[in-house]
């Protein structure tokens, strides 16, 4: 018998592809094909030092909020409306504070 695929799990894996992608999205971008299709490296486009940091960073914060929320979800009634409550104080936070670090 095939096990069915809860909405729960579809999240999940979901979650996992992109921040895995992000991770390998980070290491693969300074690759690049030029017209004889060799594969070369273009060091402007190599994150090091502080914003390799940064990234790390912020795919860590990214991905614990993106999977408790969803254990927020499906976890109880209770769990739902705080679910929706941060989801509620995110979209208001994040313009904000994109406009911040814009300046």
């Amino acid at each position: 018998m095939k096990k069915e695929l809860s909405m729960k799990s579809l999240l999940n894996i979901i979650g996992l592809f992109i921040f895995l992608g992000m991770i390998i999205m980070a290491v693969t971008n300074p690759l690049t094909i030029d017209p004889n299709l060799g594969i070369y490296q273009t060091d402007k486009a190599v994150i090091k030092g502080k914003e390799l940091y940064n990234f790390a960073i912020f795919l860590l914060i990214s991905s614990i909020i993106y999977f408790l929320l969803v254990q927020l979800y499906f976890s109880t009634p209770i769990g739902r409306k705080v679910f929706f409550i941060i989801l509620t104080i995110l979209a208001i936070a994040a313009p904000m504070v994109a406009m911040y670090l814009e300046r």
